[in-house]
C-alpha cells in the first residue's frame, strides 16, 4: 500500500537525521491514513504516526496521533491500544505532567499484564521508573528497572537494554552504589558511537565524570566530563534541527493553506469580472474595488507571513516560560559576543545564579508556583541590566547573564542588585507567602581565556560557594576558591549537574 510506503520513507529519514524531508513524507501519509475506511488498519496507521512524532519530539502531535488510535482501537486491537496508552503517557512525562503520566503508565501497565502482552508492561514500568528519578524517588526507581531489565533481557530487547542501563548507572550514582553504577555506565560507554546510543552515552559519561569525582581521580573525572560536554552537544544540535524542521513544517502547511484560499479568491475575482463585463460595463467601478482589495488582502497575508516567521524564530530562541534566551540559543549569542570583546581587548563578566531552596518551593505549594516564581524572578532583574546583555535561562531555576564591556566591579553591583530585587518580590500574589532568594557567583575575563567555558565554570564555582557560605549571596571567583572541595551533593558545580 502507498501510505506504508511513506511511512516506511519517513522513518528511514528521521533515521538519517534528515528531519525536514521527513515532516512531508508524514504529511503525505497522514492523508493517506484520513481516507482509510478500516478502523483497525486506520488505528495502527495513526499508532505508527504517534511514534514518529515521538522520535521527532513532537510532542503535541504525539498525543492528537495517540488518542486518535487509542478511540479507534478501543473494541478491536488489544495491542495497539496498549501501545496507543504507553504514547500518550509518554507525551505527558517529556511535557512534565507528571502526575497524568504515571497515571498514563500504571493505566497502560495493567491492561497489558492483563491482556498477556508484557513487552509493552516492562515500557510503562519503565515510564514508571523515569517519573520516580524525577521526583527523586530513586529506591523505587532502582527496584522497577531491575524488573524492567529482567524483562527486557529475556526477550532481547536490546536497544531498551541499554536505555536502562543508562537510568540504572544514574540511579545507583544518586543512591551511592558506586561500584554498580560504574558496572552499568561502563556497559553503555562500551558501545559504538552511533546516533542511536549519543542520549545514554551522555547519561553514562556524565555517571563516570561524577563517580571518579567522588573517588578523588580527577583526570578520569575531566576526561569523562569532556565526553558528557560532547554528547551532549550532539543531542542539542538534533533536537535544534528536530524543532526547526517541525516549526518550518507547520508554517509551510499553513503557508499553503493560505494560498490555495488566496488563490481561490482570486479565481472568484477573475470569473466575478468576465460576467461583469458580459452584463454591463459600467460596472468597472465595483471591478476595481474588488481588485483593489485583493491588493490589501495580499499585502496583510504578506505581512501576516512575516510576523510567524519571526514568531517561530522567537520561540526556536527563547525559553517558553520566561521568555528569556534558552540555554543554547544564549551560549550561542554570548560565545559571538565574547570573540567580539576579546578582539577589542575589552573585559566580559559573567554572572551565574540560581533559586535557594527551589525544589521545597515546587513540592511544598506546586509547579505552578514555582513556575510563578522563575516568570516574576526574571521580570524584576530584566530592568537591572542593558539591552545589550545576554539573559539566559541555563535549565531549572539556574540563570546566567553574560555582559559584554563590563568589569568585575561592575558585574558585582548588578550581581547585588538582582540579589536584592529577589528576596524583595512580595509573594502573596502567587497565592501563598514564602521567602525567594538566590545564590550567584561571578567571573571576569582573564587574556588566557579562548571562550566562554573557562568563564562559566569560574563562575560556577563561585555560585556553589555562595551556596557553601549560606546561601543569598554574591561571590567573585578568586583562584583560592577552586582549592575548596564541596562537602556534598548539592553544593557541586553547575559543570557536574
Amino acid at each position: 500500500m502507498l501510505d506504508d510506503v511513506y511511512h516506511y520513507q519517513a522513518v528511514n529519514l528521521i533515521g538519517l537525521r534528515q528531519y525536514t524531508d521527513a515532516f512531508p513524507l508524514m504529511e503525505r501519509y497522514l492523508k493517506s491514513v484520513e481516507n482509510i475506511g478500516d478502523n483497525n488498519v486506520k488505528a495502527k496507521a495513526y499508532m505508527r504516526m504517534a511514534n514518529l512524532a515521538l522520535n521527532l519530539e513532537a510532542y503535541e502531535d504525539l498525543r492528537n496521533y495517540g488518542e486518535k488510535a487509542l478511540s479507534l482501537s478501543q473494541s478491536s486491537d488489544k495491542k495497539v491500544y496498549c501501545f496507543s496508552l504507553i504514547l500518550i503517557a509518554f507525551a505527558d512525562l517529556k511535557e512534565y505532567e507528571l502526575k497524568e503520566a504515571e497515571r498514563g503508565f500504571k493505566s497502560s501497565k495493567l491492561f497489558c499484564d492483563q491482556n498477556e502482552l508484557p513487552l509493552f508492561g516492562f515500557m510503562s514500568g519503565k515510564g514508571l521508573a523515569e517519573i520516580a528519578m524525577k521526583m527523586d524517588d530513586f529506591e523505587s526507581a532502582e527496584m522497577q528497572l531491575n524488573e524492567v531489565l529482567a524483562g527486557y533481557i529475556k526477550y532481547g530487547y536490546k536497544a531498551e537494554i541499554i536505555s536502562v542501563h543508562a537510568l540504572l548507572a544514574k540511579t545507583n550514582l544518586r543512591l551511592k552504589k558506586y561500584s554498580q553504577a560504574e558496572e552499568f555506565a561502563n556497559k553503555v560507554m562500551g558501545l559504538s558511537d552511533e546516533p542511536s546510543h549519543t542520549e545514554y552515552k551522555a547519561i553514562a559519561s556524565k555517571v563516570l565524570s561524577q563517580r571518579y569525582l567522588e573517588s578523588k581521580q580527577y583526570k578520569l573525572a575531566h576526561d569523562y566530563l569532556e565526553s558528557h560536554q560532547h554528547y551532549s552537544n550532539l543531542i542539542f544540535d538534533d533536537t535544534k534541527a528536530k524543532a526547526n524542521a517541525y516549526q518550518m513544517a507547520k508554517f509551510k502547511h499553513q503557508e499553503q493553506a493560505r494560498e490555495i484560499a488566496l488563490l481561490n479568491q482570486e479565481r472568484q475575482l477573475v470569473e466575478t469580472q468576465k460576467e461583469l463585463d458580459r452584463s454591463d460595463r459600467t460596472n468597472n467601478v465595483m471591478i476595481m474595488t474588488m481588485l483593489a482589495g485583493s491588493v490589501i488582502f495580499l499585502s496583510l497575508f504578506l505581512l501576516y507571513s512575516h510576523r510567524q516567521k519571526v514568531r517561530y524564530r522567537r520561540l526556536a530562541l527563547t525559553d517558553r516560560l520566561t521568555s528569556v534566551y534558552n540555554r543554547g540559543a544564549g551560549q550561542d549569542f554570548a560565545e559571538n559576543e565574547f570573540v567580539q570583546v576579546s578582539m577589542r581587548k575589552a573585559d566580559y563578566a559573567v554572572i551565574v545564579f540560581d533559586l535557594d531552596l527551589f525544589k521545597n518551593i515546587n513540592d511544598s505549594f506546586g509547579h505552578a508556583t514555582g513556575d510563578w516564581t522563575l516568570k516574576h524572578v526574571v521580570s524584576v532583574i530584566r530592568p537591572l541590566i542593558r539591552d545589550s546583555d545576554i539573559f539566559t535561562r541555563m535549565g531549572g531555576e539556574e540563570f546566567a547573564l553574560f555582559l559584554p564591556y563590563s568589569s568585575e566591579q561592575t558585574a558585582l553591583k548588578i550581581a547585588e542588585r538582582c540579589k536584592l530585587a529577589v528576596a524583595a518580590i512580595d509573594t502573596k500574589y502567587s497565592g501563598h507567602v514564602f521567602n525567594i532568594s538566590a545564590s550567584f557567583g561571578v567571573s571576569c575575563s582573564t587574556s588566557e581565556d579562548l571562550s566562554l567555558d573557562p568563564l562559566l565554570k569560574r563562575a560556577d564555582i563561585a555560585l556553589y560557594a555562595s551556596k557553601h557560605s549560606g546561601r543569598n549571596r554574591v561571590t567573585l571567583y578568586t583562584p583560592e576558591l577552586k582549592l575548596q572541595r564541596p562537602t556534598d551533593e548539592t553544593q557541586r558545580s553547575l559543570v557536574f549537574n
